[in-house]
């Protein structure tokens, strides 16, 4: 396949809108109220100091990871807990 081809698909890939299930809407909007939400970057953590940093991507966190010293905690997205949220009761 030639290179152009791969471009133009690439390119139209990232054009598609994701659409959400009824049921994953309702997930999230349930997680928002109890104070968790979902969280599609990739956090680094300086486990030394609570210092923090979120990316879009991988290869993002790995070039900002480049010399950098102590202790150091990379997760991939996922969920987050929203503590300076209020929440509602149960």
């Amino acid at each position: 396949m030639p290179e152009e081809n791969v471009e133009r698909i690439a390119e139209s890939a990232e054009q598609i809108p994701r659409k959400k299930s009824k049921n994953r809407r309702e997930i999230e909007a349930m997680l928002e109220r109890i104070g968790i939400s979902i969280d599609n970057r990739i956090n680094v953590v300086n486990l030394d100091n609570g210092e923090r940093y979120f990316f879009d991507d991988y290869p993002q966190a790995m070039d900002f990871m480049k010399g950098k010293k102590g202790w150091w905690y990379v997760t991939t997205p996922g969920v987050r807990y929203n503590k300076d949220k209020n929440t509602e009761p149960r």
